[in-house]
C-alpha cells in the first residue's frame, strides 16, 4: 500500500512540474558609454518574450531571456557571454557594437553557441559558414547607399568624423564608402572614451570646407558634434548612421539635429500593423516610445521563437538550420537569411524634422 501511495505521489508531483524553459541569452551594453541605448534593446526583447509566452511559448515550454551587461569592455564582454554559455542558452542576442560582437565571436563559436545580432554591420563577420547570424545589413550595402546619396546631392567633398571606440564598424563603413565615392575625403578620428578635444575636431572637419560632414559616431557624440557645427555656422549636408538613430540624439543635439540625414534600414514611419501594435504595447508596458533599437530586439526575438518552434531538437545547430530555412514576415518587413546568415534589406534616408525621425525615401 505504501509503495502504491508513493508511486501516485511521484506521478502527481511530475504532473505539477512546470515545463522546462528554453533559455536564450542577451549580452548588451547597459552601463558603459552608450548604455542607454541598451535599455531600449532589453525592453524590446522583454516585450517579445511576454507575447511569446502569453501565446503558449515554444510548444508549451516558456522562453526565458537571460540578460547580461557587457559593460562595453573586453572583460565585460567575456564575462557576460561566458555566464550565458554556462547557463546553457541555445543562442545569444548580442552585441550592440560591431567591435564588441567581433570580440565575442571566438568564445561563442568555440562553445557551439549561436550568436545573433541586429547591430553588428562589420564585414569581418560576413560570408562565413558558422553559428553567427544577423538581421542588420553589413557595411558593403551601407557604403554603396551612402555613395548613392552623396552622388544624388552632388557632393564632391566630405569630412568624416570617426569614433574609434567601435573601429570594426567605423573603419569598415569608411572603406566601403571610399570604394564607391570618387570625391575628396578628410578623416578626423577621436576616441569617445577619452576627453574629446572638440576645438581640434571641429577645426579639422571644417578646414577643407567640405560640402558634407559624415558622422560615424554614437548618439551622444553625434549630438555634441552637431551642436559644435551649428555654433560654427556650418550649413552643408550632415549625415549619420543607425548608431545615432536613438532618442538620446535629440537630448544631446536639440535643434542642432534638424535636417540631419541618417542612412538606415529602420523606417521610423512604419505603418505595418505588426509595428503599430508593437509601438502601442511598448507605450503600455514600458511607457516608452518604440525606437530603432527596441524594434530590432523585438524582431530578432520573434524570429528566434519562430525558428525554435520548427526545430526537431533544441540546440544551436538545429536552430541555425531552422533560421536559414524560412522567410519571416516581421514588423519591419520580410527577412530571410542567406546560407551564411547574412541579410539584404531596403536602405532608407531618414531625416530629423521637428525633433523626430522621419522617412525620406528609399536610397
Amino acid at each position: 500500500m505504501t509503495t502504491v501511495v508513493a508511486l501516485f505521489a511521484v506521478l502527481f508531483s511530475s504532473c505539477d512540474q512546470a515545463p522546462e524553459p528554453i533559455k536564450i541569452g542577451m549580452a548588451i551594453n547597459l552601463s558603459g558609454r552608450g548604455g542607454e541605448a541598451g535599455e531600449h534593446i532589453r525592453d524590446g526583447a522583454l516585450l517579445a518574450i511576454d507575447e511569446i509566452n502569453g501565446s503558449g511559448g515554444i510548444h508549451g515550454r516558456p522562453l526565458k531571456l537571460l540578460i547580461r551587461d557587457d559593460k562595453n569592455s573586453d572583460e565585460g564582454i567575456h564575462e557576460a557571454d561566458q555566464s550565458l554559455i554556462n547557463q546553457g542558452v541555445v543562442a545569444i542576442i548580442g552585441h550592440s557594437y560591431s567591435s564588441n560582437t567581433v570580440k565575442a565571436y571566438p568564445l561563442a563559436m568555440a562553445s557551439n553557441t549561436l550568436l545573433i545580432t541586429g547591430h553588428a554591420a562589420t564585414t569581418e563577420l560576413s560570408g562565413k559558414d558558422d553559428l553567427f547570424l544577423r538581421t542588420t545589413v553589413d557595411c558593403v550595402l551601407y557604403g554603396k547607399k551612402a555613395a548613392s546619396l552623396l552622388e544624388k546631392r552632388a557632393v564632391s567633398s566630405i569630412s568624416f568624423l570617426l569614433d574609434m571606440t567601435n573601429p570594426d564598424f567605423v573603419v569598415d563603413y569608411l572603406n566601403q564608402v571610399k570604394r564607391h565615392f570618387s570625391g575628396s575625403i578628410t578623416e578626423v578620428e577621436f576616441e569617445s572614451r577619452e576627453q574629446a578635444d572638440w576645438q581640434r575636431i571641429i577645426d579639422e572637419l571644417l578646414a577643407p570646407q567640405p560640402q558634407a560632414i559624415f558622422m560615424i559616431t554614437e548618439a551622444s557624440m553625434t549630438g555634441i558634434a552637431l551642436q559644435k557645427l551649428k555654433i560654427k555656422g556650418y550649413s552643408g549636408l550632415r549625415i549619420a548612421t543607425p548608431w545615432a538613430q536613438t532618442p538620446e540624439l535629440m537630448r544631446h543635439a536639440g535643434k542642432a539635429a534638424e535636417g540631419l540625414s541618417i542612412i538606415t534600414f529602420i523606417n521610423p514611419d512604419n505603418q505595418r500593423p505588426q509595428y503599430l501594435a508593437f509601438a502601442d504595447n511598448m507605450e503600455k508596458k514600458f511607457h516608452k516610445q518604440a525606437t530603432s533599437r527596441s524594434t530590432r530586439a523585438y524582431e530578432i526575438t520573434m524570429i528566434l521563437a519562430d525558428a525554435l518552434r520548427r526545430c526537431q531538437k533544441i540546440n544551436s545547430f538545429e536552430l541555425k538550420k531552422s533560421l536559414l530555412s524560412a522567410e519571416y514576415d516581421t514588423l519591419m518587413g520580410q527577412v530571410s537569411f542567406d546560407r551564411y546568415g547574412d541579410v539584404l534589406r531596403p536602405i532608407y534616408e531618414v531625416v530629423v524634422m521637428d525633433g523626430g525621425f522621419h522617412h525620406s525615401g528609399e536610397i
